[in-house]
């Protein structure tokens, strides 16, 4: 093969690679993906410039992890294009739940459904205290405005025995 040849074989080769990661990239896209389990989950996408929002509420969100206090992220729920029903703005915990459906609830497992997470951590037991009282509903609270939401996660002891007699962590 000659050397012009070559090279625009080689040229050729590298022009389908392209065309190939950009096609795979727009299907791929990891914020596309988010919007759609999002939806799936049943929370849909507004534009908080111009939505007519009828539900609008602010309940706060503390996270200890063996008394070490977590940031909730910024920017949760927030991709281009797309802004979920439930996101943060900044890092101080404050979930918005913002909706264009009146009356529009949801559970604290929805907010985890956005992060990316589940309310569970494996090797730790969870204590939730809702509004200064202990509340055993986890991911099932329905999130209420200006609700004060705190999840202590401690770790498990090696050790623990659970209910059955069988240590734990195995």
């Amino acid at each position: 093969m000659n050397k012009n040849k070559s090279g625009w074989v080689i040229g050729a080769i590298v022009v389908v690679l392209l065309i190939a990661l950009f096609i795979l990239s727009r299907f791929t896209n990891p914020k596309s993906v988010l919007a759609k389990q999002w939806n799936e989950a049943g929370i849909e996408c507004i534009n908080e410039a111009t939505a007519r929002l009828q539900t609008h509420i602010h309940p706060l969100l503390r996270i200890s992890v063996d008394g070490v206090n977590e940031l909730v992220p910024a920017e949760l729920g927030i991709i281009p294009n797309c802004t979920a029903e439930l996101h943060t703005h900044d890092g101080n915990g404050t979930i918005h739940l913002e909706s264009t459906r009146p009356n529009a609830s949801f559970m604290l497992k929805d907010f985890f459904t956005v992060w990316g997470k589940t309310i569970d951590r494996e090797g730790y037991d969870l204590m939730m205290i809702v509004d200064g009282t202990p509340n055993m509903e986890l991911g099932e609270l329905v999130m209420k405005d200006h609700q004060e939401i705190q999840l202590s996660y401690a770790k498990r002891p090696a050790s623990a025995e659970t209910t059955d007699g069988q240590a734990g962590d195995q």
